[in-house]
């Protein structure tokens, strides 16, 4: 008896024979490969099995080939059609042809998300009249946690107080509520920006204040390698000097200014306005000059003279630096009017003063001072009188 056949197996690369029909549209297709439309290719190519004939007999060298095989990836999701577009890009790699877009899609690991990194964001203060404002900045960190760098900075002294740390979003969100709850206002700004206001009260530190920028030195040599800093006010990006250059800078705009909740401390300190005070009083009191328009001429000498020695050229610009600051602060607040009240008095302060007066900015800023200086000497002798009163009128038995 003899042996009985045993069908050989089909290769598992053999493809199925396709019907004559779908013969004849392969046929088709191979002849006239420019003229596959790539756009309706599902269309064109009715049945996956026709798909997977014609992938598997594309010629590689064909310059169509490649875009034939992107637009059926796209359009057959079919396990069998994906296989035979595998096996066509691994023909591709073995004639050192590498097309990125063929590369088939890697698998994300389970449970691994893809998630966009935040961007750094930076917050600041409005400037008080000795030079103080907050700083507030967040740079995310990779692959979790986020550094925040927060602090108190001065214009003229240097870093008060400086402290990084590395945060939770969560933990990070709870210190800036608190932060800014003890600054008060406080606006989005940019990184370039905090970072050269950063960088200046670094470079103005006054000798003791080492230990208040310990926290910064860890932070400025990436700023300084990754941060560009500004040339100019960053005012200037959104208004232009010669847009307020002609204006001028009346009694009325500068008292407007000053009127504002946020230049309340704008005032000279105490201890510096103190010996002005004290010259104008004596002339008030004196018994040589008898009219009163020489007093008043000898009070406006001396205001003139005082504001030349409180406001030198150094000073002046410290002054500008701040009016250029706060006129940013406006803007950020939607306060179009005070924005241009701060820079119409920022440029002020360019022009030198001459026998016809001082700068108008400068010597509001010099009135306003004596007031709040006298109104205070006032309130502590009253305070002192009523203490001697109370004390004067206890009875004892």
């Amino acid at each position: 008896m003899g042996k009985k056949k045993i069908p050989k197996k089909r290769k598992s690369q053999d493809l199925p024979k396709l019907p004559s029909e779908e013969e004849i549209v392969l046929n088709s297709l191979l002849g006239n490969l420019k003229d596959i439309n790539l756009n309706n290719i599902d269309q064109q190519i009715p049945s996956p099995q026709l798909a997977c004939a014609l992938i598997e007999k594309l010629p590689l060298d064909a310059p169509e080939t490649i875009d034939i095989i992107l637009a059926m990836r796209e359009a057959f999701n079919e396990k069998t059609v994906q296989k035979a577009i595998k096996k066509t890009i691994f023909k591709l790699k073995q004639r050192e042809i590498s097309i990125p877009d063929l590369e088939p899609p890697k698998e994300m690991p389970f449970l691994i998300k893809k998630t966009e990194r935040d961007e750094p964001t930076a917050y600041l203060g409005p400037i008080d009249g000795f030079g103080n404002r907050g700083i507030f900045i967040i740079l995310p960190q990779i692959p979790k946690g986020i550094d925040i760098g927060l602090g108190i900075l001065n214009d003229e002294e240097g870093i008060i107080q400086f402290i990084l740390g590395r945060y939770s979003k969560k933990r990070m969100r709870e210190v800036k509520d608190f932060f800014f709850e003890q600054i008060g206002t406080m606006v989005e700004s940019t990184l370039p920006h905090a970072a050269t206001i950063l960088e200046k009260a670094y470079n103005r530190n006054k000798p003791g204040l080492e230990e208040s920028s310990r926290d910064y030195l860890q932070l400025r040599p990436w700023i300084l390698e990754n941060i560009p800093l500004l040339d100019q006010s960053v005012i200037y990006d959104f208004i232009p000097l010669e847009s307020v250059s002609n204006e001028i800078l009346t009694d009325s705009r500068i008292d407007k200014l000053l009127g504002h909740e946020l230049m309340e401390s704008w005032i000279i300190k105490p201890e510096e306005i103190k010996p002005l005070f004290e010259k104008i009083v004596e002339v008030e009191e004196s018994l040589i000059l008898v009219s009163e328009a020489q007093k008043l001429d000898r009070i406006k000498e001396i205001k003139d003279q005082g504001v030349a020695q409180m406001f030198p050229d150094s000073k002046r610009s410290i002054i500008k630096e701040r009016l250029e600051e706060m006129a940013y602060i406006f803007l950020k607040l939607d306060e179009e009017e005070y924005t241009r009240l701060s820079l119409i008095s920022a440029f002020s302060l360019d022009e030198k003063d001459s026998i016809l007066g001082v700068n108008p900015f400068l010597e509001a800023m010099v009135e306003r001072s004596l007031d709040y200086y006298q109104q205070s000497s006032e309130e502590v002798d009253e305070s002192k009188d009523m203490e001697e009163d109370s004390s004067s009128s206890i009875i004892i038995p």
